[in-house]
């Protein structure tokens, strides 16, 4: 009994520290992504005159923006200061996420934007430019329309919506 009590104390505390180790890691790697460090890689810095939409479906390799296993699925999340992906377990580039002014963690997305959108539109406008979306879903709490297209590196777009309507952030995506 006594013996199970010290083992199991044991597992407690390597428990505690290898956690302990892991958040420090996760805090680490944020920190070094907003003071703008980098790892050894490729130039995929920002946006470097890169469009990063235009990485979808291609093998991003290494990156000098910090990356981190999903949550959920195999794949790699991208923290680059202006826009975010998500990778396979290969590397390939499934979605890429820009960010509008105002977003907390990821800097305002400077470059052009896929279909001629600017931030800031209303729904409305952007309902009047593109057409009808394939569907609208308010999943994330504000509205969200979803595009579909066929001739374009991204199958499909989201569109998320603040508040007050205006565009806030853009998912383009693989999937159709």
């Amino acid at each position: 009994m006594h013996l199970q009590r010290r083992l199991r104390a044991a597992g407690t505390w390597r428990l505690a520290i290898a956690v302990a180790a892991l958040d420090l890691a996760i805090v680490a790697g944020f920190g070094f992504h907003l003071a703008g460090a980098a790892a050894i890689g490729s130039a995929l810095s920002a946006n470097g005159g890169v469009d990063p939409v235009a990485l979808l479906g291609k093998d991003l390799g290494e990156t000098t923006c910090p990356t981190a296993p999903l949550a959920v699925g195999k794949g790699t999340t991208v923290i680059c200061p202006d826009w975010t992906g998500v990778t396979t377990r290969g590397g390939t580039v499934e979605v890429v996420s820009l960010y509008g002014p105002g977003n907390a963690v990821i800097d305002e997305f400077r470059g052009p934007l896929p279909e001629g959108l600017t931030w800031g539109q209303s729904l409305t406008e952007i309902m009047a430019d593109l057409g009808t979306p394939i569907r609208i879903t308010d999943a994330y709490g504000t509205p969200t329309l979803v595009y579909a297209y066929e001739n374009e590196v991204y199958g499909s777009l989201e569109l998320r919506f603040s508040g007050g309507n205006r565009l806030m952030r853009i998912n383009a995506c693989l999937l159709r």
